[in-house]
């Protein structure tokens, strides 16, 4: 599936444009029903100035001559050579040109991409699928003999900042919430955010699940990386089953189509074909969409997330001058108000490792006891204070997590006026950190502590004989089994996994020995 599995994409646009193989990303163009709102969310990426040349030269049958670019943007080469190369990496021209060698050459639109842009600029539907009216969905409602419920957009907020926490809860293995539906538990152990506890000593099917050094790395993102993460994970998964290629395809038409619908409308499932309504289904249990049932019918809402994944936060297209109402619908959405929890984390390191963080989120106290001692925590109405000790660290770091995660994570979350400071203080310094210098470098010790010390299990064998020495230690030698012998002692370590055969062959030679007395 991915050209260059390497890079880290950041929404749909971007792994269309980056991962996705070209053949893949035109056949989208082409989709009968569905491929227009592709190619018109392609075109809502571009800045001005490339979209004032695609729309031009789809006016002109497709083609022009290369160099009519330079009439009709005055842009200096290297502009014009990076132009060229995004429209070719869309897949909007069929060949990539460069500013030094357009004599001669002509400026084709891939097929594909011509069409459905052309049927876009005919279509005047602005979402792919109609919402239902209020009637009809009241005549739904009494049909089917259910009570009338209005869906908000806080509703919608509440309900996707609920799921998503319960998963955030589960891989933090907090206590009290809701677990998450079987398949989210099987998705984060087979995305390796999970793992067996290692330090189980019953039957491994029993073991609880931990969180892994990714997963915390999954968790110092925000949740538009997070939710992106599982959705590239999501794709994986489509890719590795029976026809897996039309399966990845169809949901990243999903994903555009939703982009076009409005946040907080009800659209019915029936609209969807039967691979869209299992992904429905799937990206429910994300957050990304509600789902509700009425009679016979199923009933979507899209979320605010579900259009925010769409687009590529890194990309600045603040000038596009085209704006699709699903825009609208999801400015009204961030307006509207959101439910009151608690999102804000600001934490203070003191040099003698007490962590004092502002927070009334359970999740953020479950997150700082993966590295915390939870025994020494106290609460006051604001603020949680807690200590790092030399026990609680190495538990951590025996799950997986690093030093520079939670040096990471205090950094990033630490008391604005301690990143202020420390800016001032350090400015012009390579080293600018809010967390003391003392406690950086004990948690780096902490850490180096593991690849001072390798422990390896081993059998302690005890020479009763003389001459017995040289000969056991020569035998464990030959095996590879030696770990450490003293003379003096009359003492041999063997590797236990070879104990036995180093005990077989004492044996012998004891009898040996006592015999030719």
């Amino acid at each position: 599936m991915p050209k260059d599995g390497r890079r880290a994409t950041v929404g749909v646009m971007d792994f269309l444009r980056h991962v996705l193989p070209k053949h893949v990303l035109t056949g989208l163009y082409e989709e009968e029903k569905r491929g227009r709102f592709v190619c018109r969310a392609v075109l809502q990426q571009l800045n001005s100035v490339t979209q004032q040349v695609v729309v031009r030269l789809a006016c002109c049958a497709g083609e022009f001559p290369a160099v009519g670019v330079q009439v009709w943007t005055a842009l200096k080469p290297k502009q014009q050579d990076a132009l060229f190369l995004e429209l070719y990496e869309w897949g909007i021209l069929s060949e990539q040109l460069f500013s030094s060698d357009l004599e001669g050459k002509m400026m084709r639109m891939t097929p594909e991409f011509q069409k459905g842009l052309q049927e876009s600029m005919r279509c005047l539907s602005a979402a792919p699928w109609n919402s239902l009216q209020a009637i009809q969905l009241k005549a739904l409602e009494e049909e089917a003999a259910e009570p009338n419920k209005s869906v908000t957009m806080e509703d919608l907020e509440r309900y996707m900042q609920h799921v998503w926490d319960d998963v955030l809860h589960f891989l933090v293995g907090s206590t009290g919430r809701e677990e998450p539906p079987a398949a989210v538990v099987h998705f984060l152990l087979q995305t390796g955010l999970m793992q067996p506890d290692p330090d189980f000593n019953g039957p491994e099917d029993d073991a609880p699940l931990v969180i892994t050094q990714t997963g915390y790395d999954f968790m110092l993102q925000d949740n538009h990386q997070q939710v992106w993460h599982f959705l590239v994970q999501y794709l994986k998964s489509l890719q590795k089953q029976e026809n897996g290629q039309n399966l990845v395809c169809e949901a990243l038409l999903l994903l555009i189509c939703l982009s076009f619908a409005r946040v907080g409308e009800p659209y019915l499932a029936s609209a969807l074909n039967k691979d869209s309504r299992t992904m429905v289904k799937h990206l429910a249990l994300f957050g990304l969409l509600y789902t509700r049932k009425i009679g016979k019918a199923t009933v979507f809402y899209p979320t605010r997330i579900a259009l925010q994944i769409v687009g590529n936060d890194d990309t600045d297209n603040a000038s596009s001058s085209l704006f699709s109402l699903s825009t609208k619908a999801l400015d009204a959405a961030l307006a509207d108000p959101r439910p009151k929890e608690s999102s804000h984390l600001a934490i203070i390191v003191q040099t003698n490792f007490q962590v004092c963080a502002y927070t009334t989120s359970p999740l953020h106290l479950a997150m700082l006891g993966l590295f915390c001692d939870v025994g020494t925590i106290r609460r006051l109405p604001n603020i949680v204070i807690l200590h790092m000790t030399r026990d609680s660290v190495t538990s951590a770091f025996n799950l997986g997590i690093q030093a520079r995660q939670i040096l990471r994570f205090l950094e990033k979350h630490s008391h604005p006026n301690l990143r202020s400071a420390s800016n001032v203080v350090n400015v012009g310094s390579a080293f600018s950190s809010p967390i003391p210098a003392n406690v950086v470098d004990q948690i780096w010790l902490w850490d180096r502590e593991r690849s001072r010390v390798r422990l390896t299990e081993v059998y302690q064998h005890q020479c009763l004989m003389e001459g017995e020495f040289s000969a056991v230690v020569q035998f464990a030698q030959s095996k590879g089994a030696h770990a450490w012998s003293s003379e003096k002692r009359s003492l041999i370590f063997v590797d236990y996994a070879q104990a036995e055969k180093v005990q077989k062959f004492a044996r012998q030679w004891r009898t040996r020995a006592a015999s030719n007395r």
